[in-house]
């Protein structure tokens, strides 16, 4: 595993440790699933993962002393730096952890620890479990590639893609766009309509009274035709 870690399609990979914990929260009080990276480089992680405030942008350092988490998990449990909150490991042990840091992250609930930290909450040594991995090509078409080839690699029981969570937030960022696109060709679309009925009953009402139509006799519907064109371009240049 190691061995694939380094050269061909990587660029650089590190040993992390990797765990899915949980915690009973939020407004159905129902059961939500927490992503626990560890590492022993707290000095290189941010090659991988950048911890940062969303005010100001503010740069959050791994220590020993807690957890860095996400700013939707520290949402949920309504968390603030300097608070200790509980955690559930996947063998149904709860861990108590301190806020060290809430890094800007609005998709899934993350927590990250030094190895220091990792062996003061879990009181036992730590180790790597998983590799964290950057490609030379990031195309979606590449990541899928490698990672059908990584997990047939012996040991390897699953492989998370950040490709989704970036697909995640394009789709919720492209929405209100799409939304507003709608709304304004919908809004156009009445402003014609409504424009145009009203011309036309307004014409039609006054037909007889138009001195024009009266002299022109025949050529009455010419003219009455004429002015529903005219008023439908002034209802276009008026949307525009």
């Amino acid at each position: 595993m190691a061995k694939a870690m380094r050269g061909g399609a990587v660029s650089e990979s590190a040993p992390i440790y990797y765990e899915e914990m949980s915690k009973v929260a939020g407004k159905e009080n129902d059961k939500q699933s927490i992503t626990l990276i560890a590492t022993d480089d707290a000095y290189n992680f941010g090659d991988y993962i950048t911890l940062r405030s969303r005010t100001g942008h503010k740069p959050q350092v791994l220590t020993d002393r807690g957890a860095i988490i996400s700013e939707r998990m520290a949402g949920m449990m309504d968390a603030k730096v300097g608070d200790t909150i509980t955690v559930t490991d996947s063998s149904g042990t709860e861990r108590k952890v301190r806020v060290d840091g809430i890094t800007e992250m609005h998709i899934g609930h993350f927590m990250f620890m030094t190895s220091g930290g990792y062996k003061h909450v879990f009181g036992e040594q730590y180790q790597s479990n998983a590799y964290m991995v950057r490609l030379k090509n990031h195309e979606t078409s590449n990541v899928e590639s490698r990672s059908a080839k990584l997990i047939k690699l012996d040991g390897a029981k699953g492989i998370v893609q950040n490709t989704t969570s970036k697909k995640q937030v394009a789709t919720i960022v492209d929405l209100p766009d799409q939304i507003m696109e709608v709304l304004i060709l919908a809004a156009e679309l009445l402003a014609v309509v409504i424009l145009y009925n009203l011309t036309n009953l307004n014409v039609s009402e006054r037909i007889r009274e138009l001195p024009t139509i009266k002299v022109l006799g025949g050529l009455g519907v010419l003219v009455y035709r004429r002015l529903k064109t005219v008023d439908m371009l002034g209802a276009l240049k008026l949307v525009e």
